[in-house]
């Protein structure tokens, strides 16, 4: 009896067709799975009184020369329909510090009295902007670092602990302004 050779590379052809298709659909899954992960937005919040504070980064991990996207949120949550705060330029601050070399980057901003009414359970919201520069008595290595981190567009390679601060007082029509703090932080990395 004489066998037909085409079926038997057919069949062949098909597994083959198969297995690979099998490895390569694992593959994409747990491809999109991880970059799901790394998609995910890191936010820290902490409740004080009648006071949220959001701390939210896009992502935990960054690559350099990425533009590393932070977000400060400030909400009321108390009984009243809407609050008034006196702070500085913003109502918030931060404290940031690049672990693996252990050096903090100074925050300044301009201290004028500004009001901001916050309405309740609305967000207050800035973004994070560069700020900075290094104090005197620092080492040549800190001044380099702090400089270039201010300078450029990026943060540069590392892991940042970076503490968001709020700082105000709430305003009371009895003349008695409350001082309120709040805060609360994440950890990000940057690589190359």
């Amino acid at each position: 009896m004489k066998r037909d050779s085409r079926k038997g590379t057919g069949l062949y052809i098909s597994f083959f067709v198969l297995v690979i298709a099998s490895i390569v659909g694992c593959t994409s899954a747990e491809d999109v799975e991880e970059t799901a992960e790394a998609a995910k937005p890191l936010v820290a919040e902490t409740q004080t009184g009648d006071f949220l504070l959001r701390l939210v980064s896009i992502k935990e991990n960054y690559e350099e020369g990425e533009d590393v996207e932070i977000t400060a949120k400030l909400k009321y949550i108390g009984d009243q329909e809407e609050v008034r705060i006196l702070h500085s330029s913003s109502p918030f601050w931060y404290r940031i510090q690049e672990v693996t070399r252990g050096i903090e980057i100074p925050y300044f901003m301009e201290d004028p009295s500004l009001e901001t009414t916050l309405k309740r359970d609305v967000w207050y919201e800035e973004k994070y902007l560069k700020t900075g520069g290094y104090r005197d008595g620092e080492d040549e290595e800190s001044k380099e670092f702090v400089q270039s981190f201010v300078e450029s567009d990026d943060f540069p390679e590392g892991e940042y602990e970076i503490e968001l601060n709020s700082d105000f007082y709430l305003v009371n029509e009895d003349g008695e302004d409350q001082k309120q703090h709040v805060s609360t932080g994440i950890i990000i990395t940057v690589e190359r």
